[in-house]
């Protein structure tokens, strides 16, 4: 396995299937993509380009990466907007994931990202 593609979404349990997918693409050597995916229809603050969700997701993700430096885990940020789902399944094709994971509280149905996707997917629970 070469490349994993972990959804990056604030939940509870978004820790521990960060700190599960370091532990594997550091036992593997694999880059690890760390993907957030935001609403577009997010309100934009008055003095900013970006919305508040923007600005949520950057910082999950800079702490998933600053685990990743700790770690010495290659990895990749992917800030996207759109359909959570929907972009989390092109983009794992796009990259050439061989593995998804998500945190098992994560918001996406479970049942149709197993149904869709044509990669084996994980959830940490």
């Amino acid at each position: 396995m070469e490349r994993i593609m972990l959804y990056v979404e604030d939940t509870p349990g978004m820790a521990t299937a960060a700190a599960w997918s370091l532990r594997l693409a550091k036992g593997m050597s694999c880059r690890l993509f760390a993907l957030s995916v935001v609403d577009p229809d997010a309100p934009r603050r008055q003095d900013s380009q970006t919305s508040d969700a923007e600005e949520r997701a950057w910082s999950q993700l800079y702490e998933v990466e600053d685990d990743a430096f700790q770690k010495n885990v290659r990895i990749s940020l992917l800030l996207e907007t759109g359909e959570p789902l929907q972009r989390l399944i092109s983009l794992s094709t796009s990259y050439d994931a061989e593995l998804i994971v998500a945190s098992a509280d994560c918001r996406l149905t479970c049942s149709e990202l197993v149904r869709q996707s044509n990669r084996p997917v994980v959830f940490v629970k």
